[in-house]
């Protein structure tokens, strides 16, 4: 007599298949989503990398420093001549910032950035100048520096929806830090005080 699969037995072969289809079909869309967010995670760590190798060696080339100033949202601002140009060498003088697009940007020129409110920047600043974007959504931009040697610079940077950043730096020229103003603050006597010891 022939045997033959009887009606039960293929419903329930179908179902088996159709579960084991799903399960794999669910361990692929995780498998999938991780590898994404692994890779989102990776792309992140290169970018604050970079931004981190950016700033050690703009702040360890430095010569003039100005001290950091408050923009009208409570974000610093702050310019130096460093050695560290990535465009143009004649072009030394860097300033960080925040835009009006909430963006952290760069700014490589050849004359020194303006911090004064009164005198902002020209045209033909901007025309001299280049101007990277490092990192965007950015809520809070804050430097702080350290008052006794002034060469111990702190870059903390908050992104929307992100824990803050620190970024330690540190200037390796011992040479004077101009204020905003145009003025010298204690670098300046303190190599004087030097020079008349030797």
């Amino acid at each position: 007599m022939k045997k033959a699969f009887t009606l039960l037995e293929v419903m329930i072969s179908i179902t088996i298949f159709s579960i084991l289809i799903l399960f794999l079909y669910k361990t692929l869309d995780q498998t999938k989503f991780t590898n994404k967010l692994f890779s989102n995670n990776v792309e992140k760590s290169k970018e604050l990398n970079y931004i981190y190798d950016i700033l050690i060696a703009d702040m360890a080339s430095s010569s003039k420093v100005v001290k950091p100033v408050l923009d009208d949202d409570k974000n610093s601002r702050i310019t130096l001549e460093s050695n560290n140009t990535y465009h143009n060498a004649f072009y030394t003088n860097i300033a960080y910032m925040i835009n009006s697009l909430d963006q952290l940007v760069r700014i490589e020129s050849l004359k020194p950035m303006s911090l004064k409110k009164e005198a902002p920047p020209s045209f033909d600043f901007y025309e001299q100048s280049y101007i990277d974007v490092l990192l965007s959504n950015v809520e809070t931009f804050e430097i702080q520096n350290n008052l006794q040697d002034n060469k111990n610079y702190l870059f903390i940077i908050k992104q929307k929806n992100s824990e803050a950043l620190v970024f330690n730096t540190f200037r390796l020229n011992n040479t004077i830090i101009q204020t905003p103003s145009g003025g010298n603050n204690s670098d300046e006597k303190e190599d004087s005080n030097n020079k008349e010891e030797k």
